[in-house]
């Protein structure tokens, strides 16, 4: 099932310690280069699953923080500054005691609880006697490092990289369910993106959620929230989508992502009134949540209230300027009302995700409706040549083809879409570019065909 490709400049596969990292391109990556952090580098760096804040002697794992003797954090840090070679007593004694002579009990003594604090992962830190002290950092833990930034870059590419990162690490390490667990939240990113078949992706996710339901006898609140997502997202399954989130916000109430996800199944559920009192907790409770920043717009929008859309969507590309999906919200309002200033922020949007399919189609339907058909036209040409070798949402080609005054083939498209369980196919009868095609007797036969399939 999965795809056994290396990433270019990952680690060599040869050991499962080996030093020669993909990180090499991150010059300021603490773990490789000692040197770094004593020159200067004091704030926090990730270490497994650990965060170990330098300038403020904590330790935090999954966001808790955990209790440390200062002198144990001192051999931690020296550890750390020092990863993948091995520490005679005497430079133990000189960095970590500062000089001070203490006998070769109490570092091991200290070193102890050192390993016991780091639990499961305490394996990493070897005691040679006779010769000295060391961390050997795996090199699962270096993948886990490179995939996590391309995670981070809101690109198929990155995606695709991350993928393969955390792939490997399940091949090198059948057990580890961070990866287990980072791939089913990245399978849930790579569909709410549409970079990949939903079918597909859905198949994807559920085989890595149960891989960490069996390896961890159980699955985190925040894998819950995403099988949750699942259902409606990729399953169509509003009704079973709508307990599972009510369940999961009574016994983390502070979840508030989850509240966000049962807005928009409210609204799906033809519950308008309810979404936007959902959403309007959330905003009270974190008003700069970054779902918060493009659900709530687009809610608006989609309820035709296009001021408040508007206000609320400029506020969110305020807030939150480098995502996409605040642009695309936007420009989707200034696009209703005809304002030209839409294309700008489509292109925005396009710029910051430029491998992103649909949001080049996004952009081409808009040069459609502005008259520049023949700019559209070639975008169009474009993304026919990408879907010979790449999933491409039909959704949004529909919506192009249309402004393109080629009806036929937008019905084709939304069919398409119908039949490859788009997630943004169960918006058709609400989304605002829908306005064009609901004159048309296919449009009534398609959208109760979705609604019919909407559980």
């Amino acid at each position: 099932m999965y795809s056994k490709a290396v990433v270019k400049g990952a680690p060599s596969m040869q050991s499962p310690y080996a030093r020669n990292s993909a990180l090499s391109y991150q010059p300021t990556d603490p773990l490789r280069s000692h040197r770094s952090i004593a020159d200067g580098t004091t704030g926090p760096i990730a270490f497994g699953p650990f965060i170990v804040d330098l300038g403020f002697a904590r330790v935090f794992r999954d966001g808790q923080e955990i209790p440390l003797r200062p002198q144990v954090f001192r051999v931690l840090q020296f550890l750390i500054q020092n990863s993948g070679r091995l520490v005679d007593f005497d430079e133990i004694l000189a960095e970590a005691w500062g000089g001070a002579r203490v006998s070769k009990h109490t570092v091991a003594v200290t070193l102890r609880e050192l390993k016991d604090m780091l639990g499961e992962y305490g394996s990493w830190i070897t005691i040679r006697p006779g010769y000295g002290y060391s961390l050997e950092i795996p090199e699962s833990e270096h993948l886990m490092r490179v995939g996590q930034h391309f995670r981070s870059q809101f690109s198929r590419s990155g995606l695709d990289s991350a993928l393969r990162c955390f792939e490997q690490v399940t091949e090198i390490e059948g057990a580890n369910v961070r990866a287990w667990e980072s791939l089913a939240g990245l399978h849930m990113e790579i569909g709410f993106l549409s970079v990949r078949p939903p079918r597909e992706v859905n198949k994807s996710f559920l085989h890595a959620y149960h891989r960490v339901g069996v390896l961890k006898g159980g699955v985190t609140a925040g894998l819950q929230l995403d099988r949750a997502v699942s259902l409606y997202r990729f399953e169509w399954k509003l009704t079973e989508a709508e307990s599972e989130l009510r369940r999961i916000l009574q016994q983390n109430p502070k979840l508030i992502r989850a509240q966000v996800h049962l807005a928009v199944v409210f609204y799906l559920m033809g519950r308008a009134e309810e979404a936007l009192e959902e959403l309007g907790k959330v905003e009270r409770a974190d008003p700069l949540l970054p779902a918060l920043a493009y659900v709530k717009p687009r809610l608006l929008l989609y309820c035709r209230e296009a001021d408040a859309a508007a206000a609320c969507a400029s506020q969110a590309v305020a807030l939150h300027p480098n995502s996409p999906l605040t642009h695309i919200t936007y420009a989707d309002v200034l696009d209703l009302t005809g304002d030209p200033a839409a294309l700008a922020e489509y292109h925005v949007a396009s710029t910051i995700a430029p491998d992103i399919p649909w949001i080049k189609a996004h952009e081409a339907r808009c040069l459609a409706r502005q008259g520049r058909s023949g700019e559209a036209m070639e975008m169009l040409s474009q993304l026919q040549v990408k879907r010979q070798h790449e999933y491409v949402d039909a959704y949004p080609l529909a919506f192009l083809l249309e402004a393109l005054g080629e009806r036929d083939d937008a019905f084709h498209e939304l069919e398409r879409a119908y039949t490859e369980r788009s997630p943004m196919m169960f918006w058709l009868d609400r989304d605002t570019k829908s306005d064009a095609l609901r004159n048309d007797p296919r449009f009534a036969v398609l959208r109760d065909r979705v609604a019919s399939a909407v559980a």
